[in-house]
């Protein structure tokens, strides 16, 4: 089998996730799981408003396959998402004081790519948004400022002023300058969602589709704005989670009385 042959096709398929095909949607998902995890939890953690963010960010995927035509327009909207939800005003308050975590023995092990990421935490949020969609989604500054709805030249200076930064204070914890950070961030990328939450996201496609084009069904900033609270946002997306949940059990209960119904005329028989 030859290199091309063994390209991932985005656009293919997300042509296929417009059409309602499950194997497309996993196979979609399998391949940006974890760069997308990541993107979340790097900037919201992974407690409950990380959870909800990265859980609405795949439904959203799959809602809007109602609205999209072209699998391009599908992959801007993805990515749109992603760029707008936990805007600064939504999100949960950083800790208090800074991290004094530096990796045991970090000189002999070399893990200087977990020093990276603490000092990455401490960067001010627009910084990592922009940050992330170039190293961890793999984005051009320009595919960047549309989707942020920003110019060019501020995406690019945001994003050097974040490598400024993070040089500054890797160097000052003694990290040698022959050591790149685009080098230190690939190291990093190993982590990925827990299996639960795979599952969840996996299982939820069939009630996303049946929720495609129903009105009010995409998350959004303004339904946490309506709330008046901080952690509106988290709210909502904790709510379709649950009813999420309730609706796949139903789902399973009904399919396996279904089941049990056609065994039971078999045995008969």
């Amino acid at each position: 089998m030859g290199v091309a042959s063994r390209r991932f096709d985005t656009d293919a398929v997300l042509q296929r996730i417009i059409e309602r095909d499950k194997s497309a949607f996993e196979a979609f998902y399998e391949r940006y799981r974890g760069r997308i995890y990541r993107f979340v939890a790097r900037q919201y953690g992974t407690g409950d408003f990380g959870k909800a963010a990265y859980y609405a960010a795949w439904r959203n995927l799959v809602v809007s396959t109602h609205s999209c035509k072209s699998p391009k327009e599908l992959k801007f909207k993805f990515f749109q998402f992603l760029g707008k939800s936990g805007q600064e005003s939504f999100q949960q308050k950083p800790t208090e004081g800074q991290s004094s975590y530096l990796p045991k023995n970090i000189e002999e092990d070399g893990k200087w790519s977990l020093l990276l990421i603490e000092q990455f935490r401490r960067l001010p949020e627009s910084m990592k948004k922009r940050y992330l969609f170039k190293y961890e989604i793999g984005l051009s500054a320009n595919a960047i400022a549309r989707i942020l709805e920003d110019k060019r030249k501020h995406i690019e200076k945001s994003i050097e002023e974040a490598e400024r930064i993070l040089r500054l204070h890797m160097e000052e914890a003694g990290c040698p300058d022959k050591i790149q950070l685009d080098k230190l961030y690939r190291e990093s990328r190993v982590v990925k969602p827990p299996s639960s939450w795979d599952g969840e996201i996996l299982d939820s496609f069939s009630i996303w589709l049946k929720q495609a084009g129903s009105p009010n069904t995409e998350p959004t900033i303004s339904d946490a704005e309506d709330r008046g609270d901080k952690v509106g946002f988290s709210e909502v997306l904790a709510e379709w989670i649950t009813t999420a949940k309730q609706q796949f059990t139903k789902l399973k209960l009904k399919m396996g009385s279904k089941s049990k119904k056609s065994r039971l005329s078999t045995s008969r028989r």
